[in-house]
């Protein structure tokens, strides 16, 4: 039988307990009497502090989209600073930000989030991703000197959040295959910060030079080609004129 605990430590270890199954099992695979037993509680605690299931839910990926208290700084830093250091100010945060959850349970429940949403995602979308998302189009469209609803931003976006999080998110495949990568970077922290701001820079060049140099070429074609084929039709018509006015 588990110590009594105030009010406080009792939302806390249950909030901790959801949050962990949750993160391993999805929301419809955790019950109620699960987290009681995790968590060390009653199980008339969830709904006391809670009301439900989903209220307990929409809690955990509240707390899970707190940003970490040592990230913070250096989102304001970024955008005040000169582009390219600003960028890299803005590896920094998504470096510190991810490794401060590491393999912990608010970061896998986000990603288990995005990967199968709930029916409180917009809440996470609006409360953490779409803040996020906007902050750091404006300091890659900075750094690259692009518009930071463009196409190739945004490319460069998900390249930075994809690399950053594989430092930290240790998968089953990366851990396989590219362990030694990982604990390599996650040792060489500002060797890391450079090679990811260079790797995000580049993402957005090359989608500019491939598929937005294609999406322009598939725009023009169809003019280029009802262009082409008006000519011969005009030269005719002058051609047919002129014949007609001979034959008179």
């Amino acid at each position: 039988m588990s110590e009594p605990r105030d009010s406080k430590a009792t939302r806390r270890a249950i909030i901790e307990a959801a949050g962990r199954l949750f993160a391993q099992r999805g929301f419809s695979g955790v019950t109620a009497r699960q987290v009681a037993s995790e968590a060390g509680v009653a199980l008339s605690a969830i709904p006391y502090h809670f009301g439900s299931m989903d209220g307990l839910y929409r809690e955990a990926l509240v707390i899970a989209c707190q940003v970490s208290p040592e990230a913070i700084p250096l989102a304001a830093r970024a955008i005040a600073e000169e582009p390219d250091v600003g960028l890299r100010t803005a590896v920094r945060w998504a470096i510190v930000d991810t490794s401060a959850a590491g393999t912990s349970w608010p970061t896998r429940l986000l990603f288990r989030e995005d990967l199968d949403p709930s029916p409180v995602f917009k809440e996470v979308l609006r409360i953490k991703i779409v803040p996020e998302w906007n902050w750091l189009c404006r300091v890659i469209a900075r750094a690259s000197g692009r518009a930071p609803d463009s196409p190739e931003v945004k490319f460069g976006v998900i390249a930075m959040y994809n690399v950053t999080a594989a430092l930290h998110i240790r998968t089953g495949m990366i851990d396989h295959l590219a362990a030694d990568v990982v604990e390599s970077m996650a040792r060489a922290r500002e060797a890391s910060i450079e090679c990811i701001s260079r790797l995000t820079l580049d993402a957005v060049a090359t989608y500019a030079a491939t598929i937005g140099a294609e999406k322009n070429a598939r725009r023009t074609a169809p003019a280029a080609k009802r262009s082409a084929g008006a000519k011969p039709t005009a030269r005719g018509g002058r051609a047919g004129a002129a014949a007609k006015g001979g034959k008179s």
